[in-house]
């Protein structure tokens, strides 16, 4: 519909009204939801044609915003001869599939105090928003689910680009994390950023979440983390990808698909060794019977070591020996040891003797 008018007072009065909800909006968004939930949205005919409704320029709505006094949380200060201060970037990869940029993003999705980080990956030659998950935390847990979303969805990529983050790369030399055995696994290779502004991208994406998806959990009526977990994944993933991806530079994907009937699990899962004591072993507080699938309980001996596991997404305790598994029951609490206070030499030898009995 073309802007061949000036803007009525009805017109100006419904787009308030419109705004109301969303206190904090860029003018680029407040134009989209406009035009697709007003304009574009067959069951607003009535409202167009009531109110002389238009699908106006940008600039049209940059005006409205400057008339009315809203503030769009996007505006960023210019150059002197009016261009945007920006940082030189390097030239995307060619092809989809050839880098992921990962990173977390803290930040109060609902506004109620309650803040999640956003575990995002991003394709590195599109842009594309691969797959998203909200924790707590930024951890070892939302970057597993997070992967594990994606391979599903688009397939295992060539190498994941990172920050220094502990959950990727070990402070312990000649060790591996948690994600960096998934990611072996998959035959991921991982490359690590130097710095936030070296994975531009998804830093850059970070922020288009954090100015769009607070009003869109408003406009779709988003209710809760879990409800935006699944939501976010289903829908706004592809809804994101469909105004923001461009194509990659060369035809084809790198994202190699895994085989049907795969054994996700096998892969997105905590691996530790456990000694076997009295038969049974430990997990940070609790002691632990390994039951088989008859429920009998097993004893590999005492003082063996064992393979323990731990689904990223049910928390299920497993123990695997010898191609069989067997599941890892509770059955009782160690207690907290209580420190000791000894003031001299006599009380030491004999806190030592007890401990030894």
């Amino acid at each position: 519909m073309k802007n061949t008018t000036a803007a009525t007072e009805d017109e100006i009065r419904y787009l308030r009204e419109f705004k109301k909800p969303y206190r904090s909006i860029t003018i680029a968004q407040f134009r989209d939801i406009f035009i697709e939930d007003v304009i574009d949205n067959p069951d607003r005919r009535d409202d167009v044609e009531r109110y002389g409704l238009v699908a106006r320029s940008r600039s049209w709505f940059r005006e409205l915003f400057r008339r009315e006094g809203w503030r769009s949380p996007a505006q960023r200060a210019g150059r002197a001869h009016g261009g945007r201060v920006s940082h030189p970037l390097r030239d995307p990869m060619p092809r989809r599939g050839m880098l992921v940029q990962v990173d977390g993003t803290p930040y109060d999705w609902f506004g109620n105090g309650d803040a999640r980080v956003l575990h995002l990956a991003v394709d590195d030659a599109t842009t594309e928003v691969l797959s998203g998950c909200f924790m707590p935390l930024e951890c070892m847990r939302g970057y597993a689910r997070m992967t594990e979303r994606m391979v599903r969805g688009s397939g295992v990529p060539e190498a994941v680009y990172s920050d220094k983050c502990s959950v990727f790369r070990s402070t312990k030399a000649g060790t591996e994390t948690q994600l960096a055995m998934m990611l072996s696994d998959l035959g991921v290779r991982m490359v690590f950023a130097n710095s936030p502004q070296a994975k531009g991208r998804v830093e850059r994406y970070n922020l288009t979440e954090q100015l769009r998806l607070v009003n869109d959990i408003i406009r779709f009526g988003i209710e809760d983390y879990d409800q935006l977990d699944s939501w976010f994944n289903e829908f706004y993933v592809e809804y994101l990808n469909r105004k923001f991806a461009f194509p990659p530079a060369e035809a084809g994907s790198e994202f190699r698909r895994l085989p049907p009937g795969f054994d996700y699990s096998s892969v997105f899962r905590i691996r530790l060794t456990r000694i076997s004591r009295g038969g049974m072993i430990s997990y940070e507080m609790g002691l632990y019977w390994m039951v088989d699938g008859d429920g009998e309980l097993y004893d590999p001996g005492e003082g063996v070591r064992v393979n323990l596991f731990i689904d990223v997404w049910t928390d299920e305790m497993y123990v695997e020996r010898y191609n069989k598994r067997y599941a890892c029951v509770l059955c009782g609490v160690r207690e907290h040891k209580k420190a000791e206070l000894v003031d001299n030499q006599k009380d030491l030898q004999d806190l030592l003797k007890r401990m030894r009995r």
